[in-house]
């Protein structure tokens, strides 16, 4: 959502007033004058009093209250109490600093209000919160707005009994000049300061005035979301205002303001707190921080309340705040602050309308608040807006049924949440309806109730059943809708032949049972006429499925197999097979295993580089959950695995191996398995290639046909095909053709993203596309999705975690021990060992432990990393921790991968130490790969594991993977023959046919 610029209209900041020029000619030479003369006579403002003053104050103080200390923190003592003195919390050295304390010429009413002034000019400076510079003039500004609250002239007036009436209270006041002044500072109490006291008061306001738009009225930024992200859940972290620090003084100086105790208006008014200003207070509301939209709301609330001319422009502000929000786009984000508007609305607004309510009023409810309904995310604010339409109900009952039309003409077709919403509220409206007013509405509530009931949701089926549960509601129905009863009771003898629910079931035959009480003729009408209608269309169904059948038998005698024309499936390719159509869905059968395999012809003459197929798995939440290539050669226990096994027909000259995936093995949230093709060496696809083929049989022996493709110049990655799950137990094949310049398809997500907004439309685009390697077996690869050279500082976390079977524990220590190519250890990084440019051990922790490490700035040498744990202790091994497990998260905060160990007893009986995981340098796609090993071995400590992780060094990823499934024609799917990957097919072998 765009910003919008939330600054003073024309109107606003057009607007002038005599105060203002009074503002601008108070000066600051002035107070500087008078502090230079009292500090040049060595005395202090207070001491400056006449001394008829001293000397009462001298009689009315006790001796031990002549002398007010001050404390170290800077708080001074007054009337007993400790109170803050934030002046002297200011940052020296600052323009704030030099202005002095309002509490050193407390005793000077006009000094006191110049230097106000003052300090409420240089607060109008506006400071960068998104930068660490300028900390102490940030700090010095909002001292200074807590000295100008503290010391804000907010006194209630005193009655002019207590001026003139010699009472003890009133010798006390008047002995003190403070309080005094004070009391001529607020407003004109008939005394001889009285006009200087007004002056003063404009000045102030317009100076406070000026300071409020200055730091409030500003441009709001908007945090990105759309209404599907608040369905979602996405968007739980609000968007903080980095200027808070600030904003919050100003807007309590604000209410302070109004909260003022006879408030003279017109100043206020003539300085600027006008219309405009007011106007501008309500669309604030739209701010994403909720902490300034409660604080709004309470300022508001007083305005309403306190400022009765105001009451007016705070009302049609929030009703053109509703209106915007209804007029939004679908695609534009929702607006903030109808909670805490409706709030205002529904608490003073609609409480201060006088009955009967006038036709504007009536107009507000029709025309601002129903349409609110509409909206896609009610939820949010609809208890708010329940409250105010009960209001207006409350007020006049005859609205009933305006708001009950206005639900039936809003009514949502495929929300089911809203639909319970709206029925909650279509009761209460009926309840509290006259009986002549439910009567003209009867009929569309009827027919909506009877749609509902058949509602396949069974929350909003009981919803509309319960309405028709109440005795009256069910004898005004039958009264006044007598020509709808027919298709009432059709539905609900529908509802119970047909619901799913139990609830349902037995819900529908109390409303049935009611029906029939409140009149049973008419029931037995409708019952008998829907009996007939069910035979008849029983009859009509056999008659169409009979016409079918004889018209597909004369189609057959009358079209010879001659004339029949080859249909798209049916073309056949130079191999021989059949040419699968690009973008047509092809159905597989139910329990069935896919083999594809991918064969080429050489562009030119073979050459050391060759092309590769990979697989990757796609979850219903739209994340790549796991892959198959060439060092990756099994997924999810063997149902998705790459062998070499060539087609048994084939023209053409390579094939690189066949991806086989077994469709009944793979788990239920995978949603689709997706083919690519790219090349080992990086170089273009175009410069080894001529044409593509992806070979697809069913079962290793039944052929279903071929997916080519020509091969573009400058690509290096193409999805071919994709296995697409429809249900539990039925898939499909669609060919597919995008091409793309990257290496690896986690580079590109919107490849990915691509294909998969086409499959599943409903997940949100930041979740497309994106590995989360969160189920990972023992021996299994994931690749790192980005480059660390296009990434500078890229860092990922390597995690350790545990947790133990008894109460007693143990500390485990965590490190990653970095080999080279050749098996040479290079350097550990450990707890209380040295970082290894830029990487660091977290610490040692009660049930888990990690490194941070930088993988661009690791040595060039460095091409392998393991994380290993260990037990020093000799009273403790691994059979008492349970399930250990690893994680890698990369710099955005992402989780990569996650292993979780299975219970291996046997294994873990004596053994005190584990390699968990491998980090390493993959010179095939030139990135970072993690493997999972859950190793157990003898040794206490990570110098004495180091030549058990060397001999690990040399060996191939696909040597830790185990195949329980080969070639689906040669082991039967319940042999299960365990071989090891290494044997079963070697690193990407290239076979000519």
């Amino acid at each position: 959502m765009a910003s919008k610029v939330l600054g003073p209209s024309e109107r606003v900041s057009g607007n002038t007033s005599p105060s203002g020029s009074a503002s601008s000619r108070v000066s600051s030479p002035k107070s500087a004058k008078a502090s230079a003369k009292l500090s040049s006579e060595g005395v202090s403002p207070k001491a400056k009093a006449s001394p008829e003053k001293a000397k009462a104050k001298g009689e009315a103080k006790k001796p031990a209250e002549k002398a007010k200390p001050k404390s170290r923190s800077g708080k001074t003592k007054k009337d007993g109490k400790e109170q803050e003195d934030f002046a002297t919390l200011i940052p020296p050295g600052t323009a704030f600093a030099a202005l002095g304390c309002l509490r050193d010429v407390a005793e000077n009413v006009d000094a006191q209000l110049e230097l106000m002034i003052e300090k409420l000019e240089l607060c109008c400076e506006l400071f960068d919160f998104a930068k660490d510079d300028r900390m102490q003039e940030k700090d010095g500004k909002r001292f200074t707005l807590l000295e100008i609250l503290a010391h804000w002239p907010g006194g209630e007036k005193p009655e002019k009994e207590d001026l003139t009436k010699p009472t003890k209270k009133s010798s006390r006041i008047q002995s003190s000049d403070e309080a005094c002044n004070s009391a001529t500072l607020v407003s004109s109490c008939g005394t001889e300061s009285s006009e200087l006291s007004g002056r003063h008061s404009s000045q102030l306001f317009n100076s406070a005035v000026k300071m409020i738009r200055a730091n409030a009225f500003r441009t709001q930024l908007h945090k990105d979301r759309t209404p599907m992200d608040l369905l979602d859940g996405d968007d739980d972290e609000p968007l903080l205002e980095p200027t808070w620090p600030h904003l919050e003084l100003v807007y309590e100086l604000l209410l302070k303001i109004v909260q003022t105790k006879d408030l003279d208006i017109a100043a206020l008014q003539g300085a600027g707190f006008d219309k405009g200003f007011v106007t501008v207070l309500v669309d604030l509301m739209e701010s994403d921080d909720p902490r300034e939209r409660e604080m709004l709301k309470n300022i508001l609330l007083k305005i309403f309340s306190k400022l009765s001319n105001f009451r007016s422009t705070v009302r049609r502000g929030i009703q053109s705040f509703c209106q915007r929000a209804v007029t939004l786009e679908v695609t534009e984000a929702p607006q903030c602050g109808l909670c805490e508007l409706l709030e205002i609305f529904g608490q003073r607004i609609v409480g201060s309308f006088n009955t009967p309510l006038r036709k504007e009023h009536r107009d507000v409810l029709s025309e601002v608040l129903l349409p609110l309904y509409k909206l896609d995310f009610l939820s949010f604010f609809y208890s708010q807006l329940k409250e105010v339409v009960r209001s207006f109900c409350k007020k006049e009952p005859a609205l009933t049924k305006a708001v009950a039309s206005a639900l039936l003409r809003y009514w949502p077709q495929c929300a089911s949440s809203k639909q319970t919403i709206f029925l909650g509220e279509l009761e209460d409206m009926i309840h509290q309806m006259p009986t002549q007013e439910f009567k003209s509405i009867a009929v569309k509530v009827s027919q909506r109730l009877a749609q509902c009931c058949t509602s396949p949701h069974s929350e909003v089926a009981e919803k509309a059943l319960g309405i028709w549960r109440h005795q009256q509601t069910v004898r005004q129905t039958v009264q006044h809708s007598r020509e709808e009863m027919p298709m009432v009771l059709s539905n609900l003898y529908t509802n119970v032949t047909q619901a799913w629910g139990q609830n349902v079931m037995s819900k529908t035959l109390d409303v049935l049972k009611n029906f029939m009480e409140a009149d049973k003729e008419l029931f037995d009408s409708c019952s008998s006429k829907h009996r007939k209608q069910a035979d008849e269309a029983e009859k009509k169904d056999s008659q169409r499925r009979d016409r079918w059948a004889m018209l597909q038998a004369m189609h057959d005698r009358s079209r010879p197999a001659a004339l029949a024309r080859p249909t798209r499936t049916e073309v056949k390719s130079s191999s021989g097979r059949q040419q699968l159509p690009t973008n047509e869905e092809v159905m597989l059968k139910p329990d069935c295993s896919c083999a594809v395999a991918l064969c080429w012809d050489w562009a030119s003459e073979p050459k050391k580089e060759q092309l590769v197929l990979q697989a990757f798995m796609v979850n219903t939440d739209g994340k790549i959950v796991d892959s198959v290539h060439h060092q990756n050669v099994t997924a999810f226990q063997s149902a998705v695995r790459l062998t070499a096994r060539a087609p048994a027909q084939n023209s053409r000259d390579t094939c690189s191996g066949t991806i086989w995936a077994s469709l009944d093995l793979l788990p239920v949230d995978v949603a689709m398995v997706i083919y690519v093709v790219t090349s080992s060496m990086g170089s273009s696809l175009g410069s080894l290639a001529q044409s593509l083929a992806l070979v697809v049989d069913m079962n290793g022996n039944v052929s279903l046909g071929e997916a080519c493709a020509e091969v573009t110049s400058e690509a290096k990655l193409c999805c071919l095909g994709m296995l697409k799950r429809l249900d539990w137990s039925s898939w499909s094949w669609v060919t597919k053709t995008e091409w793309s310049k990257y290496r690896h398809f986690m580079d590109h997500q919107d490849l990915a993203g691509k294909v998969v907004k086409e499959v599943l439309p409903l997940v949100p685009k930041k979740q497309r596309g994106q590995t989360s390697y969160v189920a990972m077996a023992k021996g299994s690869v994931a690749d790192c999705p980005a480059l660390p050279a296009t990434l500078p500082g890229s860092r990922v976390f390597m995690g350790l975690g545990w947790d133990f079977y008894t109460e007693a524990t143990t500390r485990i220590d965590v490190a990653v021990v970095l080999f080279a190519a050749d098996g040479t250890h290079i350097a550990t990084v450990s707890k209380g060992g040295d970082s290894v440019n830029g990487s660091f051990h977290t610490g040692e922790g009660a049930l888990s432990s990690g490194v941070f490490m930088e993988l661009d700035s690791l040595p060039r040498e460095v091409s392998m990393a393991f994380l290993v744990g260990h037990i020093e202790s000799e009273d403790f091994n691994f059979s008492m921790v349970q399930q250990p497990h690893c994680t890698v998260i990369d710099s955005g905060g992402k989780e990569i991968l996650r292993y979780f160990m299975q219970e291996d007893k046997k294994n873990s009986g004596t053994n005190r130490g584990l390699i968990m995981a491998r980090l390493f340098w993959n010179q095939f796609h030139e990135r970072w790969s993690c493997q999972a090993l859950g190793i157990y071995h003898q040794s206490r400590c990570w110098p004495d594991s180091v030549e058990e992780m060397q001999r690990l060094v040399s060996m191939a990823p696909s040597s830790f993977q185990t195949l329980l499934l080969e070639d689906e024609d040669s082991v039967t799917r319940g042999d299960h023959r365990s071989t090891t990957a290494a044997s079963s097919t070697a690193t990407s072998v290239v076979m000519s046919l």
